[in-house]
């Protein structure tokens, strides 16, 4: 969809340059680019392309997981620079495809890799867990000596990191190579991605979002231009690109992880009653585990008074259910807006195949006081994570004569968004407080060790529609999306019979819903756990994997 703005010089330059920074080899020519219209399905531009080799696209294929890369690493069966080689070159056609980079520096992750290669030859010893790993990098987290940004072109000349971010600089002294940064929506507070740095689309259907906040991520990683990739999230900015795109994340506990260098992952001193937290996005469910094993290993709390000193645990779950089962409970919608048919056949599927293993206890959870966390999430959740929202997005867009975009526009006149007192967000920070002491004390009565549910409303929605978010944020439980192997299919997810809209998010979903337009969308599901119970909802995560994918 083309929006029609006119971006500032500023951003139009640093655009430009960015697209300059894609080796000339790696450029593909205008007609090719046409071959895949609105609507397409552009994985199969990888090897069509011809800039690939086989084992490239074998090494790069979004199959073959982050675990397998470092293992053929380890056994010398491939090198660290033709494991960065062949991911440059997928995320250079990635990126033109689907605009999903901001940062392009091939040529310094190269000499890393270089580097690392001479020091496993020379010593016999890789230098960590994550030796010669590519890992992408959401733009506004910090990497020495580049700039992020938080999708203003007013940033550009603010945010220039002169170290790493303390996460970064964990994985990179666990061995990984740095190579690029992807893209960001305005503001960083929508859940599809479009900013002057363009608007990045989804890889299984152009016309899709891919998601957002961390929607970059998102596309580079479905598309196989990345093993794993770091994103952020305050309400479903890692879990929105991973559904919308068909791979898997986790939002941890807020606290256990450590920020990213700027403000807009760190909690503000004073204003942090809903703390942002980083967390992955990946190709499988054993990405995730070596992620927040390698991260927590690293012990960063004993750099960070913030965090909490819990280390990545492996330790079997005693569950709750009968015999030792998993007690899953199973949340069909959240009470204020009935999810568009394919999630619900999704998650129809997903209890069927469950419920022929013998492994879980499962019994349906009543979203009680989970709408009321919803309602808080996509409104008051604004006046908590910023006084004075509206004010500072449009000085930061007047910085340099930047035009909102459509979606930042909605954000800032949610109900809630208003210069607000010191007093007032003491009162709002106490109703999430009692709303969030009912909401733990409900979960509790019900004696479930994990809730099933679907991620949104809706698989990946039309560009510039997606307006709603996750509840999770609110309660700080950890939430993990994983893809179950369905796409829609307009045969089996028709339109609904007219009803009565729940509310005016509801109506806006079932106004939008179109089956043939969603065509091909991934259909993905929400593991949900208690407050730092992150390990319990990844245990049985890998437990529910037993049954897929499923088909169609």
């Amino acid at each position: 969809m083309s929006l029609n703005i006119s971006w500032p010089p500023v951003a139009q330059d640093v655009v430009a340059q960015r697209e300059a920074s894609i080796p000339e080899t790696l450029r593909l020519p205008s007609e090719f680019i046409a071959r895949y219209p609105p609507g397409s399905n552009v994985f199969g531009a990888a090897a069509e392309c011809r800039l690939m080799s086989d084992k490239e696209l074998q090494l790069t294929d979004p199959s073959n997981d982050a675990t397998s890369i470092l293992s053929a690493i380890k056994a010398k069966e491939v090198t660290a620079v033709e494991v960065l080689t062949a991911f440059c070159k997928r995320a250079a056609v990635a990126h033109q495809l689907l605009c999903c980079l901001t940062g392009i520096f091939f040529d310094e992750g190269l000499a890393r890799a270089r580097e690392l290669d001479e020091y496993y030859e020379t010593t016999g010893q890789l230098i960590g867990p994550l030796h010669g790993l590519p890992i992408s990098v959401k733009d506004h987290m910090g990497i020495k000596r580049k700039q992020a940004t938080c999708g203003f072109s007013a940033d550009l000349d603010r945010f220039v990191s002169t170290e790493n971010s303390a996460l970064n600089q964990i994985l990179w002294n666990a061995g990984c190579v740095f190579y690029c940064k992807t893209n960001v929506p305005q503001s960083l507070m929508q859940i599809e991605t479009y900013s002057f740095w363009g608007q990045t689309l989804n890889p299984h259907n152009t016309q899709l979002t891919s998601g957002g906040s961390s929607g970059g991520c998102g596309a580079l990683v479905s598309f196989g231009g990345s093993p794993l990739s770091i994103g952020s999230d305050i309400g479903g900015s890692v879990r929105s690109p991973a559904s919308c795109c068909g791979i898997y994340s986790l939002k941890p506990t807020t606290r256990r992880l450590p920020g990213n260098g700027l403000l807009a992952c760190s909690p503000t001193s004073g204003n942090d009653a809903i703390v942002p937290t980083c967390g992955p996005l990946a190709r499988s469910s054993r990405d995730i585990n070596l992620f927040f094993d390698v991260v927590l290993s690293a012990q960063p709390w004993s750099q960070s008074l913030d965090l909490l000193p819990l280390p990545w645990r492996s330790d079997p779950i005693a569950w709750s259910g009968s015999g030792g089962k998993i007690r899953l409970g199973v949340m069909w919608n959240d009470g204020n807006v009935l999810p568009q048919p394919p999630v619900r056949r999704a998650l129809r599927r997903m209890v069927d195949a469950l419920k022929q293993t013998n492994k879980f206890d499962i019994v349906d959870y009543e979203p009680v006081y989970h709408k009321d966390l919803t309602l808080m999430a996509v409104s008051t959740k604004r006046t908590l994570t910023n006084l004075k929202l509206g004010a500072s997005l449009r000085a930061q867009a007047a910085a340099t004569g930047e035009s909102l975009c459509p979606l930042t526009e909605w954000v800032i006149t949610l109900p809630g968004v208003k210069d607000h007192t010191i007093h007032e967000l003491w009162e709002a920070s106490q109703y999430l407080y009692s709303l969030r002491a009912k909401y733990y004390a409900y979960w509790n009565s019900q004696n479930i060790d994990v809730l099933l549910c679907p991620v949104n409303y809706g698989p990946a929605q039309p560009l510039q529609t997606t307006k709603y978010t996750s509840a999770f944020n609110c309660a700080d439980f950890p939430a993990a999306v994983f893809p179950t192997g369905l796409k829609v299919d307009a045969t089996l997810d028709p339109k609904d019979e007219p009803r009565d809209p729940w509310s005016e998010a509801d109506a806006h979903s079932m106004r939008i819903y179109d089956p043939e337009l969603l065509n091909n969308a991934p259909l993905c599901l929400q593991l949900a756990g208690k407050r730092n119970a992150d390990e319990a909802v990844m245990q049985a995560l890998k437990e529910i994997e037993q049954v897929l994918p499923l088909q169609n």
